[in-house]
């Protein structure tokens, strides 16, 4: 497990290397989705309005948009309006349990699968793939 103090030297040396600003809500932002995994924006501003009683929703929005916006954090649209939110990684899928919602990294042969729709005249520019069913957890 990072500790804590991994995990904010982590955090201050992305946003340096994104040319952003360190701030303790961006850096703390950072260590909320490392920490939690697949947040969405809700969970995000409820892990955090403990530690900062005048943080906003808006302000959480903001610095989301930011940290997209230098491919620090990435975007998973799970389903219809739901979105979840985890630090930039190597190309993954996404395990999604049906019951409690969790999600889990699934690394596939992404290059085979690009291959393949090359060789058939497609150019995808990316591949999100899901699965969904059960977690261990759940099947117990």
């Amino acid at each position: 497990m990072i500790s804590k103090i991994d995990n904010k030297y982590r955090a201050v040396k992305l946003l340096k290397a994104a040319e952003l600003k360190v701030t303790p809500q961006r850096t703390e932002l950072i260590n909320e989705i490392s920490d939690g995994c697949h947040l969405s924006i809700y969970q995000i501003y409820e892990n955090m309005k403990n530690r900062f009683p005048s943080i906003s929703m808006a302000t959480i929005y903001k610095i989301i948009e930011i940290f997209l916006s230098k491919n620090i954090v990435a975007e998973i649209h799970i389903s219809a309006g739901k979105k979840r939110y985890e630090l930039k990684k190597d190309h993954h899928s996404h395990y999604i349990c049906d019951k409690c919602g969790r999600m889990f990294d699934v690394y596939l042969d992404e290059k085979s699968i690009f291959e393949q729709m090359k060789e058939k005249g497609y150019m995808p520019e990316k591949c999100e793939i899901y699965f969904y069913g059960f977690c261990q957890k759940c099947r117990k």
